[in-house]
């Protein structure tokens, strides 16, 4: 295995973070389901996704949110590193990089990636059945590449027994696999998923009233080939307008934002919500998204 050492200077200091870090209100149980390769438009209001325009309508949709860039790996970092780490997609390295896992570590909080199709625990190839590497961001960082670390890439199978057996992670990061997420697969098949796994992540307790779950379904980056969007007044560039929904008891119901968002003010309000003082990379200037709270 290659080892590529980038540079980075961090600060994970020991502040006192108040309940609420901005308005984000604090979460023990965050959850983000990423999708891959389709843009705005051909998602909201689609006849071929009824499920996911049910949860639109009931929770919160961010709806000018724009992908920094194309390329799956390059844009899934910056979801949990805030910068793009590297443009191959292929790397089997592990980057000494700032990233939410080494976060999470440091406060003592708990995290596993749940990948649909990987074929076991802490596996690190490139592939395997309708399972990618470049999907699941979090195992190419050093910290968890470490053998302590590893097996917290799992199997989407066992998100099954961790919620049977009251286990689930501070932090859970779900990729379905290529037919199930939208790369490959129709936009029916990736409503299907979402309706068959969606139900029972919210039927848990931290999502009951009162309670402080957290979910995020986002799509990676819009249509690969047409979109290049940055903003509403920048049309090329960037990765595209993509659909990015927030759940969670503690979330506005029926709310749509207009505020510009991008990867890494999804990942500024993740740390808030779990009440870290520092994020990774661009993290650490963004904004958090407070108006869906």
């Amino acid at each position: 295995m290659n080892s590529v050492k980038l540079t980075a200077v961090v600060c994970l200091c020991v502040l006192s973070v108040p309940a609420f870090a901005g308005t984000v209100p604090r979460s023990k149980h965050v959850w983000i389901i990423t999708e891959e390769n389709r843009s705005y438009e051909s998602v909201i209001g689609s006849s071929y996704m009824p499920y996911y325009n049910s949860l639109v309508k009931k929770y919160a949709l961010s709806a000018n949110y724009y992908s920094n860039l194309h390329g799956s790996l390059s844009a899934l970092m910056r979801l949990v590193a805030g910068q793009n780490v590297t443009t191959n997609s292929n790397t089997t390295s592990c980057f000494d990089v700032d990233n939410i896992v080494r976060h999470l570590l440091f406060h003592g909080m708990t995290w596993k990636t749940y990948q649909e199709d990987m074929p076991y625990a802490g596996y690190r190839g490139l592939g395997w059945a309708n399972y990618v590497r470049r999907h699941n961001p979090l195992i190419d960082f050093v910290d968890v590449c470490a053998p302590s670390q590893r097996l917290n890439s799992v199997p989407f199978t066992q998100l099954a027994k961790d919620i049977s057996n009251h286990a689930t992670p501070n932090y859970a990061y779900i990729t379905p696999n290529l037919l199930h997420d939208g790369h490959d697969g129709s936009r029916a098949q990736a409503d299907w998923w979402l309706k068959q796994q969606v139900p029972k992540i919210l039927a848990r307790p931290e999502f009951q009233s009162g309670g402080d779950g957290l979910l995020f379904i986002v799509w990676d980056e819009g249509n690969l080939y047409t979109d290049f969007r940055c903003s509403p007044s920048v049309s090329k560039g960037c990765g595209g307008r993509v659909a990015t929904l927030v759940i969670g008891p503690k979330v506005k119901h029926n709310f749509k934002s207009w505020k510009v968002y991008h990867h890494e003010n999804l990942l500024r309000t993740v740390c808030n919500a779990l009440g870290f003082a520092t994020c990774p990379g661009a993290g650490a200037k963004a904004s958090a998204m407070t108006d869906f709270f």
